[in-house]
């Protein structure tokens, strides 16, 4: 068998068994508060609203909003159907990320490591089954990155206009990646630098820069002529998501932690080890693709290598001006996910650099490969979001509600404010508002009594209990139901 053909075979089984896995969350996994709330907000209200980012929250990725518009008036408005524009954004990543791993090397071993690298990360494929604009986003940023590294290797400009021009539609899916398109902008006057200086050239170092740059004016243009007033309007009321403490605990550190997914291994504090490790793997790829470029022992790898660390370092220095400039939060948690797939890319090619020494590139290459499956096996699951843990069970809850309880007149169903967007999205969706009267728990009077309940265990002695009864578990939770009328305990 060719290397070319077991390399496709490599590719059709991973993508197959990756986008499989994210399609089965999108079935089975209830949905959560930000997805409802772009549902019930955003899809249902006026196009120009929408565009405008009326009313103003950065729950609106708007392009997402869009396609869940789309596929709803299309197919109508299942689980599966809302999340369809995820799944697109899932394929699209899986497809560039192949497409780029085969044009940087043709080593099955790296290529293996690099599949597992830029998807084993089980925090970062949760959103790929969700109705949010991050998959999206990180689709076409890929395909982005992938061009990139086509004009590197071929230095023809329709591979310019096809990065920016995804790299647009990345941040038109969800704005954090704004920082990506102006780390693009870098990346690539880093390569027309590099080719000034090192070849001659027929112009002026101005004009030069200026026809290159035609594509990045054009491009930037079009995006602020979108996005301008809807980016003033969620900052000026303050609702950009992120902490304000430090860029390594709430970036770094958040995304690592986020990314172990609870787990402990060894007994080690592994988030700052991680990081350690991570400075190492980045700063040496600097140093030695440096090294090469200046003393002109370069091709396409270590030149990509480089521009590619440029891309990450300059993605996150982006955030960190921000946040000392106009004062809008560090990435953090999910929104810091951007960041996984840019820094991921850099020891590929640093992999791919060990082809001369086989035995090293073999073990270097097994260490994330080892770690990485064995940490995602331990993690995966089609039932649940680390990000929003706790709407796990809304749809059990319902779904055992209406076929055990059967009400015959419209009941007060007591939750908490943070189940109240996925409740209400099964209330409208399954046609239950003359049955069920979602009310928040936190929006209650003293002496006001409802005639079931859903919250934590440990809150059940808020309530009297005396007067309730447990009808069912869901994990941490339960569902209490009335058995006579005496109002709640003064608290």
């Amino acid at each position: 068998m060719s290397r070319d053909k077991l390399h496709q075979i490599i590719f059709w089984v991973a993508g197959i068994l990756l986008l499989s896995y994210s399609t089965i969350r999108a079935v089975k996994i209830p949905m959560t508060i930000d997805e409802a709330t772009t549902f019930l907000v955003y899809v249902q209200i006026p196009i120009k609203d929408v565009f405008l980012n009326n009313p103003i929250n950065t729950n609106n990725h708007f392009l997402n909003t869009l396609l869940i518009r789309l596929s709803t008036w299309i197919l109508g408005d299942s689980d599966f159907v809302v999340r369809l524009p995820s799944l697109l954004g899932h394929f699209l990543y899986i497809t560039f990320s192949f497409k780029l791993l085969r044009a940087i090397s043709n080593q099955t071993i790296v290529i293996v490591c690099g599949i597992v690298l830029l998807h084993l990360n089980p925090y970062f494929m949760d959103f790929f089954g969700l109705a949010r604009g991050y998959s999206l986003s990180w689709g076409f940023m890929m395909a982005s990155m992938y061009y990139l590294f086509r004009y590197i290797q071929e230095r023809k400009n329709k591979h310019i206009h096809w990065s920016l021009g995804l790299a647009g539609l990345s941040v038109y899916s969800i704005l954090i990646a704004l920082n990506y398109f102006l780390a693009l902008i870098v990346a690539f006057n880093f390569i027309y630098m590099h080719d000034y200086l090192n070849n001659k050239m027929d112009t002026t170092f101005i004009i030069y820069f200026l026809k290159k740059n035609i594509s990045v004016i054009l491009t930037s243009l079009i995006l602020f002529g979108l996005l301008a007033y809807p980016i003033s309007k969620v900052r000026a009321n303050n609702e950009f998501y992120g902490e304000k403490g430090s860029f390594y605990n709430d970036t770094i550190l958040s995304l690592i932690n986020q990314s172990l997914f609870g787990k402990k291994y060894f007994g080690i504090d592994f988030p700052d080890v991680l990081a350690v490790i991570a400075i190492i793997v980045y700063v040496s790829v600097i140093i030695y693709t440096t090294v090469k470029i200046l003393s002109r022992k370069n091709n396409s790898t270590i030149t990509g290598g480089l521009t590619f660390c440029i891309l990450f370092s300059i993605s996150c220095w982006s955030t960190i001006v921000q946040f000392y400039l106009l004062e809008t939060p560090f990435l953090a948690g999910r929104t810091a996910l951007i960041l996984f797939p840019l820094f991921s890319i850099i020891p590929i090619f640093f992999f791919s650099l060990l082809s001369k020494k086989k035995w090293l590139q073999l073990v270097v290459c097994s260490i994330p490969f080892l770690s990485y499956s064995f940490h995602f096996s331990k993690c995966a699951n089609t039932f649940t979001v680390r990000e929003w843990w706790f709407d796990t069970n809304t749809k059990d809850v319902i779904t055992y509600f209406l076929e055990n309880e059967k009400p015959q007149k419209q009941i007060t169903f007591g939750i908490k404010a943070l189940n109240s967007p996925s409740f209400h999205y099964y209330e409208k969706n399954w046609k239950i508002e003359d049955q069920v009267d979602m009310v928040r728990l936190e929006q209650l009077s003293k002496n006001e009594f409802l005639d079931y309940y859903y919250i934590e265990e440990s809150q059940i002695s808020e309530i009297s209990i005396e007067q309730y009864k447990i009808i069912q578990k869901f994990d941490s939770r339960v569902l209490l139901k009335l058995i006579t009328s005496i109002p709640l305990k003064e608290k």
